[in-house]
Formats: C-alpha cells, structure tokens, sequence
C-alpha cells in the first residue's frame, strides 16, 4: 500500500521498487506487422492485433526467469487503447484481453508486482507516435492517409527513410496530435460545435478510452500481483494555454514546424513554406526552406471542416483566404485565463482513478 510519498508493506516498512518497463514493442501490432519501416496495411487501422505483445506467452519464463536474475521485481507493463479497442467504438478485443490477462499472471508466477501502464505518444500511430485507435481521428474528421502532404504529422510509414532523427516530439504541436488532445482534454470549453454521433467531442473521446481502461481493470481483478494502474502516459496539452496561434509554442520547435495557424491552414488546403530548425548549443539555427502542401490537399475527411473553423477561430474572407479571428482561442474562458493540469489533466486523472476503484479500490493510481 502506500503511506504518504511510499510504497510500504504489511509491516509499514518502506519498499523500493526495482522496475523496468514492458515494454517498447507493445506500441504496434504484430498483425499486420507494425514495424514503422513498413507501409503495408498501415491505413487498414481496424484490422490489426497486439496478440503477442511484448512477446510471445510461449517465451514469457525466458524473459521473465532473466529479469528477475537481473535484480528487477516491477514491472511497468505497457498496454495501449489501439490493442483493446481498434476494431472500433465499443468493440473491444477479447481474444487480445485473453492474452494480457495470461501473460499479466504468468508475471505474477515469477514474483513481479505489475503496474499497468496506458501507454501513449503524440497520441496515436497515426499521428506519428502510439496510442489511440485510428477511428479516434477519424470520428472528429481527420483523414490520417493526408498527414504527410499536410503536415499534420510526421509519419515514419509515410515519410519513408532517411528518417530524421528524434523529431517524433514535435508531432505533438502539429494539426493532428494538437487538435486531438484538446479535443480529448478540453473540447467542452474549445470545440463546443465539435461533436461525435451527437456527444461532446470531449465526453465521447473520454467515455470510451475510460471504458477500455475499466475493461482492463475487470479483467485483471484478481490477479494479486497487479498493484495498480498508471492514468496516462505523458499527456499532452494540445492548443491549451496557447496565447498566440500565429507564434511557435512548445519545448520541440526544430524541424519543420508550422505554427498552429499555419497548421490549421495547411490542413484546410492552403500552402506554406516552412523553415527548417535546428537545435544547437548555442541555440536554434534556421535552415532552408520547404513548401508545404503544394498540391492544396486536405487533411479532413470529405464532408468535413476544420473543426477550428467550425468553432470560429478562424474564417474565410470574401476572396476565400483564411483569416485568424481569434489568436487567443485557447488561452482563456470567459476572460480567465486556464491552466492545462488545474483545469483539465486533474479533472481527467480523477476520473480515471474513480473507473479503477470502482473495479478495486486498494489499486494504486
């Protein structure tokens, strides 16, 4: 249990985990192969499987037998809502929760303590990261086959190699991961219009990531060794407490990096050259140019629009050029400003640790 800052035994003795994450793998499926160099199948987002991962339950002793001669009794286990519910809302993979369920308990044979962990980066992998199920972008009008062209994300299955280095980061201020986190986190207040099959945009995205969560937690209810679950693995703020959407923000401004404006437009059909960054030690040095978009293509679905369009930031003029209204969009509510973990990550964390006591309430969030 826990005791203030620690973890403590039965006795109220402190106890120092030894953990280590399990593991990296498990962000792609094993069917298709999900293996970042290889475009085949990749759009075909509903009929995937994570069966098998982090490995095989045939190989589980091996890698659990060394761990543990490793001096490891904790493990971070690593579990992502694309592999519960891909195939679509409220459709969850049974024979993939199977699956977690026997190589969850087989860890507990071996002596690990297990800490669930809901893994995500810049959201989805189709938004150049792991996460979220494809439908997630789809449902709120997103055409993931366009990112490349528009920049909405950077995509190794699309861009192709050479690959740049460490520049998956910066897909969490592009068009597609910003839009779908503040949609996720704060839709309520930022995208009121924005909604999907007549649900807020936030309560549905929300609802259903909860449910895979509560899915996991009653399948796994009866295994001792779980001691818990963490909420969401690096959660990112999306446009939220952005001043200027005309000015770069963020800590990961190197490589190609629209600003949110410039994003936004790219993703409605408009053309931009964008200035190569590149971060050095004596700080970030500008490089050449590359125009974006060329072509006018969209990065929404036919019979969508810019869900930032649709709740008024931004317009067209009467010769058909975009027109920022509201640069400050995302900065304050009714002339307060917000603030991303007070106002949104904390309401949602104490969501999620009420869908996982309600399934068992001695867990740890």
């Amino acid at each position: 249990s826990t005791k203030g800052p620690w973890f403590t035994d039965e006795d109220g003795r402190v106890v120092f985990l030894r953990g280590v994450n399990l593991g990296g793998s498990t962000k792609i499926p094993t069917q298709p192969d999900g293996s970042t160099y290889r475009s085949e199948g990749f759009f075909d987002t509903r009929n995937v499987s994570f069966i098998n991962r982090p490995f095989p339950l045939e190989q589980a002793d091996e890698h659990y037998r060394r761990l543990r001669s490793w001096g490891f009794n904790c493990l971070r286990f690593l579990i992502t809502w694309e592999a519960i519910e891909h195939a679509g809302p409220g459709i969850y993979d049974e024979e993939y929760l199977d699956y977690l369920y026997r190589v969850v308990k087989k860890a507990g044979e071996h002596g690990f303590y297990v800490f669930i962990d809901p893994h995500q980066d810049v959201w989805s992998r189709f938004s150049g990261g792991d996460g979220a199920p494809g439908w997630t972008l789809e449902k709120v009008g997103l055409d993931i086959t366009k990112f490349q062209e528009t920049g909405a994300a950077l995509v190794h299955q699309t861009h192709g190699d050479p690959f740049p280095r460490m520049l998956w980061p910066t897909n969490a201020y592009k068009l597609a991961a910003a839009t779908m986190f503040t949609l996720f986190f704060a839709g309520n207040d930022f995208a009121p219009n924005t909604k999907i099959e007549g649900i807020p945009a936030q309560e549905f995205l929300q609802q259903h990531f909860l449910g895979t969560i509560k899915k996991v937690a009653e399948k796994l209810q009866d295994l001792e060794c779980v001691i818990g679950f963490d909420s969401l693995n690096e959660p990112q703020r999306g446009y939220v407490e952005v001043k200027d959407l005309s000015t770069l923000y963020g800590e990961m401004d190197f490589g190609y990096c629209p600003t949110p404006w410039q994003s936004m437009t790219l993703g409605s059909g408009f053309s931009h050259t964008i200035i190569h960054r590149e971060r050095t030690l004596l700080g970030v040095r500008k490089g050449k140019k590359k125009l974006f978009n060329a072509n006018g293509e969209r990065a929404w679905l036919p019979g969508h629009e810019c869900v930032w369009k649709q709740n008024g930031v931004w317009e067209l003029d009467e010769h058909g050029n975009p027109v920022l209204k509201k640069p400050d969009h995302f900065a304050s509510i009714n002339g307060k400003e917000v603030n991303f973990v007070q106002d949104y990550l904390t309401p949602f964390l104490k969501k999620m640790i009420d869908i996982v006591h309600s399934v068992k309430n001695e867990w740890i969030v």
